[in-house]
């Protein structure tokens, strides 16, 4: 097991709807058994809760920051899930323009099903950064698309200004900062040091330049590790999605979510990651004490820890 380092932490649903989708999950986890979910109290906790899209922002401090990225903010959105998405497009466009963003990044999980093709303009298509636009993909980003749909679903993201970086990386010289995007871990699709080929292979800047990681999953960290990043950006976790008071998720899907470690900033075999719970849900249309988030990450140079204003 890594050692944890730096440990920081629009549209109604019926009852009977909620229900009947909730039906196997819980019967499978006993847990959830205990909730009255039919209750009026509990389903608009809920209902609140998955509705309440949050900004989770950090200030990040490196001693050898590139000077070109001296109050640079990056923009982490993740597990969008298209498919049963109920945070509007334009909800979502006001918590991350606001923030006038420097750099946009999407850690996978953006569709599910082949109809979802059709919503990726409204909700991606007005995002704008200075630097650009990345994303990396998701297990479900694979589900139930033929290879010909899946090379559509990459065409119409480059057709909005969007990048996909599959086991493949870009620099951006006016930052000195690689964006290293790795395919998604929970399907395989990963190949770290294939990500990493154009970083290792290119002659060096004589600063050395940041090296920005995007993964859907935290599965791939012990070869980034071996690699070295200065920020991983994962999510795949939703942070639990469903997280009774006082208790751990039930379900979070990854190695280190095992271990207790499925949302937020932490500092894993000398490489800073942050987890992000993402916006929609998978399986059930519900967040239950854990809402869903858009990160901002501001980068200075120092060496304070980090801070974090939600």
């Amino acid at each position: 097991m890594p050692e944890k380092l730096t440990p920081l932490l629009s549209k109604n649903i019926s009852r009977r709807t909620f229900l009947s989708r909730v039906g196997g999950f819980i019967a499978n986890h006993w847990l959830l058994s205990t909730l009255p979910l039919g209750s009026a109290g509990v389903l608009g906790w809920a209902e609140h809760d998955t509705m309440a899209l949050k900004r989770e922002q950090w200030d990040l401090f490196y001693p050898n920051l590139p000077a070109a990225l001296e109050g640079k903010t990056i923009c982490q959105l993740s597990d969008l899930h298209l498919e049963s998405l109920r945070i509007s497009p334009e909800r979502i466009d006001q918590v991350v323009m606001a923030q006038k963003p420097d750099l946009l990044v999407i850690t996978g999980d953006i569709i599910s099903t082949r109809t979802d093709l059709n919503k990726l303009t409204p909700f991606l298509g007005r995002l704008t950064a200075t630097y650009g636009k990345y994303v990396v993909m998701g297990n479900n980003d694979y589900s139930n698309l033929s290879h010909t749909l899946f090379k559509r679903y990459l065409q119409q993201l480059r057709n909005l200004g969007w990048i996909p970086l599959l086991n493949d990386a870009s620099f951006l010289a006016q930052l000195n900062l690689w964006v290293i995007g790795v395919d998604d871990p929970a399907t395989a699709h990963d190949d770290v040091e294939l990500a990493y080929q154009k970083v290792f292979s290119s002659s060096p800047p004589p600063t050395p330049p940041f090296r920005l990681v995007l993964a859907h999953s935290t599965d791939c960290l012990d070869d980034v590790a071996k690699n070295g990043a200065e920020l991983l950006l994962t999510g795949h976790t939703h942070g639990g999605q469903i997280r009774l008071p006082g208790l751990q998720p039930l379900i979070t899907n990854t190695y280190l979510g095992d271990y207790g470690i499925y949302e937020g900033y932490h500092v894993i075999n000398d490489v800073p990651l942050y987890i992000n719970r993402g916006i929609g849900e998978s399986v059930i249309p519900l967040r239950f004490n854990v809402p869903p988030e858009v990160a901002f990450f501001t980068l200075h140079l120092g060496e304070a820890p980090p801070k974090h204003h939600s």
